[in-house]
């Protein structure tokens, strides 16, 4: 079975004057956005790393749907997207996505680390 892994990150989040105030605002955006796009969701959007945030979607599904909500949300603040698709190893959904693993995640996080060298919005691997 094969699953979309998002993972995102602010762009040049180091920078924002009110940085803590946007790292409270991405909690209740992805509370907002597990409610919202549950029936996508394998395994819920949470913050990985300060203002980092990734989820498991069931693939296929509408994802651009939550990509147009993070940025309608977010409005002003610009985010990298690194999306990968496949299988997981480690699908134990009582976990948390952090938690989980396979070719999936790895695809993503290469997609994360290429879309901001090449200073790109979105990259997918399939």
């Amino acid at each position: 079975m094969e699953y979309l892994t998002m993972i995102c990150d602010i762009k040049n989040s180091k920078q924002l004057k009110n940085r803590e105030e946007v790292q409270y605002f991405l909690i209740d955006m992805l509370k907002e956005a597990n409610n919202r796009f549950a029936s996508f969701i394998a395994s819920k959007f949470i913050i990985t790393l300060g203002d980092e945030w990734q989820g498991l979607l069931h693939y296929p599904c509408n994802y651009t749907a939550i990509i147009n909500y993070f940025h309608e949300k977010l409005d002003t603040i610009d985010f990298y997207c690194g999306i990968g698709i496949g299988e997981i190893t480690i699908n134990n959904f009582e976990l948390t996505v952090n938690q989980l693993d396979g070719p999936s995640f790895h695809k993503a996080r290469e997609a994360l680390k290429y879309v901001k060298q090449q200073k790109h919005s979105i990259v997918i691997i399939c």
